[in-house]
């Protein structure tokens, strides 16, 4: 286990969905906040939050994770952002892919995976 190294924002619509990732993401030992929407998360970051890595959920009500993921670019330019999703949209994936995103992680998480996703990510 690492001592707490590194920040993850959790950003999903899914109550469960935060909770299995904090509970995940903080047996791994990373720091986790987590935010209901994307309009929250990047009010948080207009409010001086710098987390290490956002864990963006692309399908959400409202500002779903494309426009999200556009707009933390936007205040936070090196912010390294992972997309889960349970069914991805090979049209936004590819978007993303472009804009540079860190990476994609399947829903429902396997812990193995995406603790080698964020340890590539994070070092």
């Amino acid at each position: 286990m690492t001592e707490s190294k590194c920040t993850v924002l959790v950003v999903d619509d899914e109550e469960a969905v935060r909770q299995v990732a904090s509970d995940i993401l903080g047996y791994l030992g990373y720091s986790v906040e987590t935010s209901p929407s994307g309009q929250e998360a990047v009010n948080r970051l207009l409010q001086g939050a710098r987390p290490d890595l956002v864990l963006l959920d692309l399908i959400m009500p409202g500002m779903d994770g494309v426009e999200t993921f556009r707009k933390l670019r936007e205040i936070q330019p090196d912010l390294p952002v992972l997309i889960t999703t349970g069914y991805a949209e090979p049209g936004a994936v590819q978007s993303l892919a472009d804009e540079g995103v860190a990476g994609f992680v399947n829903k429902p998480f396997a812990i193995e995976s995406l603790a080698k996703r964020l340890e590539q990510i994070l070092g």
